[in-house]
């Protein structure tokens, strides 16, 4: 069995800069930008394990605009192979 990882994020960024933002996560593997308006920014990241979300998530923390991130779920399901 393999592992599969699924994160919420909700972003906040200054309502100027979430265009911008919301562009550059188009541009991320795993990324999915589901719904924005007025700065928060609803974003899911998948990925194998959890230090690829978990580096992830730090990438989205750090991109120019972001002013707060917050994990909001985290779901595990176990794969057979």
């Amino acid at each position: 069995m393999s592992d599969y990882h699924v994160c919420g994020m909700l972003l906040q960024a200054r309502p100027e800069k979430a265009p911008r933002v919301a562009g550059a996560l188009g541009d991320l593997q795993g990324v999915e930008l589901h719904a924005s308006e007025g700065g928060r920014l609803v974003v899911t990241i998948e990925g194998d394990d959890y230090e690829t979300c978990a580096g992830m998530m730090t990438r989205l923390a750090c991109l120019d605009g972001v002013s707060a991130s917050s994990l909001i779920y985290h779901q595990i399901d176990k794969e057979s192979t």
